[in-house]
């Protein structure tokens, strides 16, 4: 299912998600691949980015946080989706080959200290005048022994508020897949406005 947000003048913003399991002897295996959910989230964010004064920063408004779960279905596959399902607690990220952030959850049931994986800036790529790239990687001794099956990218923190408060801006569940340390793997999410 796609969810395209549209605001009247022809613009759309849609996504797509690819999960590659990245062997040590160098192989790959697509795990899953398919078109993601733009959420309610991220409309708030851009109304919200486009409302500001200008005279501020652009931080709060990009989306650079991700969260994985593990108890993610289909039926979470629309607009509204605010949160995941079972997001992962730092315990269950394990030893991360990436930058952990734990603040609020503003959207869906808003929640505090909720952990987030931070993106670093050379794996989020314009790749057309349209089309943004994040690469999420999990390494092969990250969320080890864990079967995730969602996603969820989220802004900074659109409301500016001294805690970080982040929204989720697109959602997805994905066929389950039991982590090991035999592999990593690689998030390409693309989303194009």
């Amino acid at each position: 299912m796609e969810t395209i947000l549209d605001y009247g003048s022809g613009d759309r913003i849609k996504g797509h998600l690819e999960v590659i399991k990245l062997y040590v002897d160098g192989t790959e295996e697509v795990h899953f691949s398919d078109k993601n959910v733009i959420t309610s989230g991220m409309g708030y964010t851009l109304l919200a980015a486009f409302a500001s004064s200008g005279s501020g920063t652009i931080e709060p408004f990009q989306i650079q946080y991700f969260q994985l779960g593990a108890s993610g279905d289909y039926s979470r596959q629309v607009s509204s989706t605010g949160d995941l399902a079972a997001p992962l607690t730092s315990v269950q990220y394990g030893t991360a080959n990436f930058e952990i952030s734990t603040h609020d959850l503003s959207s869906g049931t808003p929640t505090t200290n909720q952990v987030f994986g931070i993106i670093p800036w050379p794996y989020i790529k314009k790749v057309s005048p349209t089309r943004v790239m994040y690469q999420i990687m999990v390494g092969d001794e990250a969320v080890e022994g864990i079967t995730i099956n969602e996603i969820g990218l989220f802004s900074r923190n659109p409301n500016s508020s001294a805690t970080e408060g982040s929204y989720l801006c697109a959602y997805r569940y994905f066929t389950p897949l039991a982590k090991q340390d035999s592999f990593s793997v690689l998030f390409r999410w693309t989303i194009e406005f």
